[in-house]
Parts: C-alpha cells; structure tokens; sequence
C-alpha cells in the first residue's frame, strides 16, 4: 500500500493513495480511532494492513513527510561504485580512500529528524555559509520492527517499505569540517516522500532511481548496483545500534551528482529538483533564495505563488485547468487602479508546487488558508473554467466572505462521458507529456476567429499549456472528473457570468442555467470568443470586470 500523510483541517492524517494519486484518510477498523502517524501503522505490523479503512472521499490539505522519525536517518556514503569515483575526482572527499573511492565497509552518517521536509516545500540554500549546493536522490528504507544484530539472511523480515530521500549536501562544508554531518544536516537538507510504500509493492532489487534538474536527467542508476545491499546495511547498522520501528536508512546516491560534472553543476535559488522511482512517485522541490520565485507565500507546510499589484478592496484571481496567473495578465493593470490584485497559481499548476492530492474541496481550503494568510476577511473573485468550482464552492460555502463573483467560462460537475473524456487526457498527458494534448486543446478551445486573426492568443494558450507540469496537469484532470457541484442556490454574492459564442466548455446554455441558479446574477455572451476569454478578447472582459466590480 502507497501511504502519504496530509495536514487536514482536523489535524495531520494518513491517507491511502490509489493509482489515480487520490489521498483517503484512513482508521482502524476496530476502533474507529483515525491513523494520524504511520508509526501508529508500523508498530501494529504487518497485520495493521489489513486492518485499515479508508473514507470515501479524498482528504484535503498540505502534504507533509510520509514519516517523521523519532531520531537521526541513517544515512550510507558511497555505495554505487561510479558515483564514489566521481566524489573521489571532485576534491570534495577530505577522508582518506587509500586511493580506492570503493570503500571496504558501509561508510554511514546521519542527517537530523529536524531537516526532514515534504515534497513540495522549499529547500532553504543557506547562501551566507555555502555556495556549493548538490543534490542526491536516493531510496530510503523505513524499518518495521525492533532489529538487533540481525543476519542478512533475516534483515529483509525487518524493512516495513521504502520512499524517496534528497540527501541535499553543501559541498564545502561537508570538505571543510573533514566529516559530513554539518554539510547534510542544514535545515531543510532531507526531503522525502512524497510517500510511504510497503515493502510488498517494491522490488528493491531491481528499482530504477532518477533524479531531474530543471527537467534534466542527471542520475538514472539501478539499486542492482549497490555496492552494499539494504540486508548488508541492515546487519551492519544493527550489529551494534538497535534499530527501532520507524527509523529511516537512506541507502545511497549514484553517478550525476552536481559536483560529478566538469565544471560543476551547483543548485542555483529557482532550480526544480524531482527524484523518481517507479512505484515510489516523484519527490519535487525547489530551492529557495533571491532569484527563486520571491512571490512563493507560505500556505500550511507548502507554498504558492502569489502576486499583488494595486490597492484598494482586494479581488482574488482564480484561473483553470491548464491556466496559470499569467492568464489575467491583460486585466491586472487596469483592475489594479481600484483594488489591490491578489492572483496566484493553483497548487500544482503554474510556479506552485503541488501540496497534496487535488480536488476542488483542496483547492478551496487552499484559498481559505491563503486568504487568512493575507488578512482578508471579504474579498471579490474572479474565476475562470474549472476555478469556477473553486470560487463557487467557496461562495456557496463562505458566503460572507465574497463580495463580488465574476464566473469566466463557468462550469458544472461533468457528466459521465465528460468525466471519462477528462480521465483519458490525464492518461494521455502522464504517457505523452502536455505536447501529446496542447495542440488538441489549442484547436478545440478557441474561436474560429481567434486561430485565424489572433496568433498572439493561440501562442499565449499554447505557451500556458507546454509549461504546465504533465503530473500537475493529470492530477488536476481526475480532480476535475471527480468534482461535485456546489449548490448554487446558496450563493448570495452579485454574480457576473461571462462566455463566449463559441465557447465549447462553457456554452451559453449552461451560463443560463447558472444564471437562474443564482439569485443575483447576469450573463454577458462575448461574439467571436471561445473559452480563453481573457486572451481572446481582453477589453471587453476588462471593461466588464471594472464595471461591475465598481458596483
């Protein structure tokens, strides 16, 4: 089973995650009692598996580590033959090799608990004290039960499952204090997950591990060549250190590392870093710093990408699937002469990272914790195609706290075929990548006018769409699937409904619908326009959005 562990409005739970990337809490069948550790899991054995329930519905929230253990992470040095080469060529090994880089016996260190952080977060480079800064994916053991002066031969009995570990290390204070601990233990230096996988699901004798910079493939190696394997690990640790369930091993690092490249190749503030491995996920962090997106605002244990501009009453931009920020981009000056503009990118679209599993429910407690975050009590929305989900349900369900709602491009709850449809772009995206559908979408989502006699239009869409990261993008496809309506008849707040004439996504019939749902609303149809609306045609929805955000 795939573990992963997400801070709920009820506190941090562990949830179960399907083969669609969907997270559901999880309880114990006997007791009813919620599963908010997966030490609570661990200790219960093998047996605590089967007696575990999951809820219906997805959780919502911030994605936390999988595990945070009690002590320090075991961690092993050198143990794939090409990377100890390349460490021992890089100048950086102040301890004495005796000129073979392929060490005798298992070289470990530790990194503290403290420096764990989940997928998504940032990675803090410390700039005043390094400016050597690497990477190292590797696949971390977690131990299932109490193993001491455990055999090879029984070492496997005591590995509870796996999950993924960035071994960030700052290269010159790992060679200048002649030991590795200062160098791998700064805050924020220990990744992991972004889940937790029982030991049944993974082959750890032959698991490919990557690990990308900036969409680079740097290290792609094989846990086939580990000079010593997990049971060696294990007896070695344990022959005279009791290993306790929940402690994490970090089994090692191969070839590409950044100082393993001529010149070398240090993480700079922006640089995205994904380890990888199948059945394992992708471990995805940022490093932070100056020339990182400065924008990235602290929501829970993750981060969005935020941008304000003007002041005044604050109105919140909401864009869609496939869309970013920069989708409003037209409207933000002028918009920003009588408000102060608050526009964002959905976690796991844009410039932010994904904080957990998507859903419109997760989406709107995002906007909840962003708005608190900022000291809004009441804004103005604004919202285009599937955020239209996000900022109805918001304002059906927090209708003191929307001002104004202007709906581009408005949609409902799909219907069994569409959902189906969406299901099948979110294969085809994780298969192919954004290239296999953008041209697609591209073809489909804009006017006839709009592919003849505004490139500038179709380049923007097609731009917004090949930047999308494909996970993000197929994660937000099933959560999109998987939508229910918002009750429509509780919103309160004056509503604006803007479409296009040829908008396949939103047609005028649903926007009528809407229209009669909702008790203080009117429909402006704009001619010529498909579903980008705000590219498509940006006066005119920059003339509706002042006039009526005026009112």
């Amino acid at each position: 089973m795939r573990f992963s562990r997400i801070q709920t409005p009820e506190g941090a739970r562990i949830c179960v995650v399907d083969d669609n990337g969907a997270a559901r809490p999880v309880a114990f069948t006997d007791t009813g009692a919620p599963v908010e550790t997966l030490q609570q899991i661990i200790s219960g054995g093998r047996a605590a598996l089967s007696r575990l329930k999951a809820d219906d519905t997805a959780a919502t929230g911030s994605l936390l580590a999988p595990i945070t253990p009690h002590r320090n992470i075991f961690c092993v040095g050198r143990n794939y033959s090409e990377h100890a080469a390349e460490f021992a060529r890089s100048g950086f090994d102040a301890t004495d090799n005796n000129t073979d880089p392929v060490p005798e016996h298992p070289v470990v260190f530790t990194k503290p608990a403290a420096s764990v952080i989940a997928s998504g977060e940032l990675v803090d480079p410390h700039v005043d004290i390094t400016s050597t800064l690497d990477y190292e994916g590797e696949i971390g053991v977690i131990i299932g039960k109490r193993a001491s002066k455990v055999s090879k031969d029984e070492a496997m009995n005591y590995v509870w499952g796996y999950t993924l570990i960035n071994d960030v290390t700052a290269r010159d204070l790992q060679h200048s204090h002649k030991q590795w601990f200062i160098g791998k233990s700064l805050d924020t230096f220990c990744p992991m997950g972004p889940w937790a996988v029982s030991a049944d699901e993974i082959d750890i004798d032959d698991l490919q591990l990557q690990t990308r910079i900036n969409g680079e493939l740097r290290q792609d190696a094989n846990t086939a060549q580990l000079i010593f394997d997990v049971p060696t690990i294990i007896e070695t640790l344990s022959a005279g250190i009791t290993l306790e369930p929940g402690d994490v091993i970090a089994t090692g690092t191969p070839v590409g590392v950044g100082i393993g490249f001529d010149p070398p190749k240090y993480l700079a503030p922006g640089d995205e870093m994904i380890v990888s491995a199948p059945g394992l996920g992708e471990l995805r962090n940022v490093i932070a710093g100056v020339d990182a997106p400065e924008a990235l605002t602290r929501i829970g244990s993750g981060r969005l990408f935020v941008e304000k501009t003007g002041s005044g009453p604050a109105v919140v931009l909401i864009h869609g699937l496939g869309g970013a920020s920069t989708v409003y981009e037209p409207q933000v000056e002028a918009l920003a002469e009588q408000h102060t503009v608050l526009r964002y990118d959905l976690s796991g679209h844009g410039r932010s990272p994904a904080l957990g599993p998507n859903s419109i429910e997760n989406w709107v407690d995002e906007l909840v914790a962003l708005l608190d975050t900022e000291g809004l009590d009441r804004v103005d929305l604004v919202a285009h195609s599937m955020g239209t989900l996000v900022a109805t349900t918001f304002a059906a369900t927090h209708p003191d706290r929307v001002g104004h709602l202007a709906l581009l491009g408005a949609v409902r709850a799909q219907n069994e075929q569409a959902q189906s449809a969406t299901r099948a772009r979110a294969r085809t995206v994780r298969e192919g990548g954004m290239q296999a559908v953008a041209d697609t979408i591209v073809a489909a989502a804009l006017s006839t006018e709009t592919k003849v006699a505004r490139p500038v239009a179709v380049a923007a869409v097609r731009e917004l769409l090949l930047g999308q990261d494909p996970a993000g993008y197929a994660n937000a496809c099933e959560a999109l699937a998987a939508a229910t309506e918002p009750k429509f008849t509780d919103i309160v707040a004056p509503t604006l409904l803007i479409t296009g004439d040829e908008d396949k996504v939103s047609p005028t019939a649903v926007n009528e619908q809407l229209a009669e749902s909702i008790t203080d609303s009117r429909l402006e149809i704009l001619d010529r326009v498909g579903h980008w609306h705000t590219v498509e045609d940006p006066a005119r929805v920059t003339a509706m959005l002042v006039d009526f955000l005026s009112r």
